[in-house]
């Protein structure tokens, strides 16, 4: 239901347990305890369900729902930054994956650049950064959906953070053809008129094989399906639930640290 397993989310309750004062001495009680405010908080970002219907299935109200996670959510964000800093540590180490996808957020009125007409949604571009194995190690702020993957590859701060793992002659890091001219490991594109050499044809199957690990990166971090069917909230909020929910993934992994 919340995406983890018992242990990580009572861990999670008792990280936040020593974070925050949840019920008062005074005043009026919360309907939710802390845990059962943790668990919406997890299933609505795991399910992406609207506030109301939420509220009918724990017994609370939609506003009840958006004040839980107005609450908690910087909060998890906080007690799971130290795991995210030290697996994307460990990554830096050796070679690894990128590719973008679009997670849809709906036409936004004011807000232009949001069509992607790769992928036919109006969305935000997601840049991934991922292990060989196929988890997930990095994502960088989210960029307008109509920009491509070279670009945004730039502007989500990933080459930044990355910069030893495409620095020319030090190629470590290994996308598809949309990233060619950013300096890491793409495909070789056929020339206008030619065919590819064989060699070259080999290498481009090898590195498909590899770059598979990075789509199934993304797979799993759009199980959480608040980045896959949807994004219903106000789109200043995306960057931190797209924050949150790649750290819970990278919890969902390797946690409780």
């Amino acid at each position: 239901m919340t995406g983890l397993d018992q242990e990580q989310v009572d861990w999670l309750y008792e990280q936040l347990r020593s974070m925050v004062v949840w019920e008062a001495e005074t005043g009026r009680p919360r309907v939710l305890s802390l845990y059962t405010a943790l668990v919406v908080v997890l299933f609505v970002l795991r399910h992406n369900l609207a506030d109301d219907v939420v509220g009918e299935l724990f017994g609370c109200s939609g506003k009840t729902v958006e004040r839980c996670q107005e609450d908690l959510e910087p909060l998890i964000d906080l007690c799971l930054t130290p795991l995210y800093e030290e697996i994307r540590a460990q990554a830096q180490r050796d070679a690894v994956l990128v590719d973008g996808f679009v997670a849809p957020v709906g036409e936004r009125d004011g807000v232009d650049g949001l069509y992607s007409g790769k992928k036919h949604i109006s969305g935000q571009n997601v840049q991934v950064v991922a292990t060989l194995s196929g988890r997930v190690a990095d994502v960088g702020d989210p960029c307008p959906g109509s920009m491509h993957d070279s670009r945004a590859f730039f502007e989500s701060g990933i080459a930044a953070r990355w910069a030893n793992h495409h620095e020319i002659g030090v190629p470590r890091m290994t996308g598809d053809k949309g990233y060619q001219g950013t300096g890491i490991n793409t495909p070789y594109k056929k020339p206008s008129g030619r065919d590819l050499t064989d060699v070259r044809k080999s290498c481009n199957t090898t590195l498909n094989q590899v770059r598979a690990a990075v789509e199934r990166a993304i797979a799993h971090l759009k199980c959480w399906k608040i980045l896959k069917t949807g994004f219903r909230r106000s789109l200043h909020e995306f960057p931190a639930a797209l924050r949150i929910v790649t750290k819970l993934e990278i919890f969902r992994v390797y946690g409780p640290c």
